[in-house]
């Protein structure tokens, strides 16, 4: 399925309907350029075709050596009932049916809409975004590892995007291109599959595909593997215009000093651990606000970065050794105790309740050695004669 909102996916469809390059280049000058911006500037048919009679048949376009499109009168043009006939305006009327049915499909996957399907980040649309992203100020990539995957693109649109669920995503969500890479030639990125539906009493086939996990992802344990992901987050949210760069790796170099920073004797430095529920806190309570529209992520994130007296950056500060890891999942005292008292039973219940293959035994079945019987009744008379003889050897008072 092609993106609605790619310019790219738009000119190859033209092509491969051999639309006229000077009508293309006319719908182009008019910010035609997209399927989502033919859908919705024509709904109807009927808009479409007064476009075409009053615009495309009486007009011309060109484009310069320095990519500007210019357009001028067409000289003579066609009675409308003629032209509305021409094998070009065929080609022009495919092209605005495609964009019709590609809108219509990216907007009921938006609304979570056929199967809960989310609508994924092709490759030419990483590719425009990241285009667009560089010239708003994002670095330019040096390779295939500074790029955010398609799966990460697709995860953060998820959230971000319209419906989304503005949930905070963990660090190994943020995949890179480069890794993507590997497990797709490796074999190892989750296939198609199809699902099926009872919905409406009516059988259905969906795909599965839109919430599989990659397999595989680069486990953070250290600073250098946190820095990575980091990049690629700032990457991704740039990408996707949920914040740029510049802020939101302003706001990941306050994490990464807290972990640098040196301790006074007998303090310990924040863990990985602590750093992570450090952000995924921050995050939260930033998405919070951004999911009643009160503010957005850049907002947010700027104001983490320029107040670090904020109380959940102590989540960073130093700790005594042999301080525990404050960044464990703690769990609630009425549940331990919940868990003990549960545990107890289960031990109870083991206790009482004999093991099948003993419940039929009426007496222990133990094999006896030979001899046991003879030498046990040997040993209760040697112990009789000995009191006797005790008690015979005592002399009276």
């Amino acid at each position: 399925m092609a993106d609605a909102k790619s310019s790219v996916a738009f000119a190859r469809a033209a092509v491969n309907f051999e639309v006229h390059e000077s009508d293309y280049l006319v719908l182009c000058q008019d910010k035609v350029t997209t399927f989502e911006s033919m859908a919705y500037r024509f709904p109807q048919n009927s808009d479409f075709e007064e476009y075409l009679k009053k615009v495309v048949r009486v007009k011309c376009g060109y484009r310069q050596d320095d990519d500007q499109i210019i357009s001028f009168p067409r000289e003579d043009p066609k009675p409308w009932e003629d032209y509305k006939m021409e094998e070009d305006v065929g080609c022009l009327r495919k092209l605005w049916n495609l964009a019709i049915q590609v809108s219509k499909r990216q907007m009921e996957r938006m609304a979570g809409e056929d199967g809960d399907l989310k609508a994924k980040v092709t490759l030419t649309t990483a590719q425009e975004l990241e285009d667009k992203a560089v010239e708003s100020g994002m670095p330019v990539p040096a390779s295939d590892r500074d790029r955010p995957s398609l799966h990460t693109l697709t995860k953060v649109q998820g959230v971000f995007g319209p419906g989304g669920s503005f949930q905070h995503l963990p660090w190994e969500t943020y995949v890179s291109m480069e890794h993507e890479g590997k497990l797709r030639r490796a074999g190892k990125i989750p296939k198609d599959k199809k699902e099926v539906i009872l919905e409406d009493k009516k059988l259905s086939l969906t795909s599965a595909s839109d919430e599989a996990e990659l397999p595989e992802t680069r486990k953070v344990d250290g600073i250098l593997a946190l820095q990575d992901v980091l990049e690629l987050r700032a990457r991704a949210y740039h990408m996707l215009d949920v914040a740029k760069h510049r802020t939101v790796t302003s706001y990941h170099e306050k994490i990464i000093g807290f972990l640098r920073a040196t301790t006074a004797d007998g303090m310990r430095g924040p863990t990985l651990n602590e750093a992570r529920r450090a952000d995924r806190e921050i995050m939260d309570e930033v998405l919070k606000w951004v999911s009643k529209g009160k503010g957005s992520v850049m907002a947010g994130l700027a104001h983490y970065a320029n107040n670090t007296d904020e109380p959940l950056w102590k989540l960073l500060s130093p700790q005594p050794e042999g301080m525990p890891d404050q960044g464990l999942e703690k769990h609630h005292p009425h549940d331990q105790e919940g868990a003990a008292a549960e545990s107890g039973r289960k031990k109870r219940k083991v206790e009482e309740d004999p093991a099948p293959e003993e419940k039929d035994r009426g007496h222990c079945v133990c094999a006896i050695p030979p001899g046991f019987r003879k030498e046990e009744k040997a040993k209760r008379k040697a112990a009789v004669q000995a009191k006797k003889g005790s008690g015979k050897d005592k002399t009276p008072k």
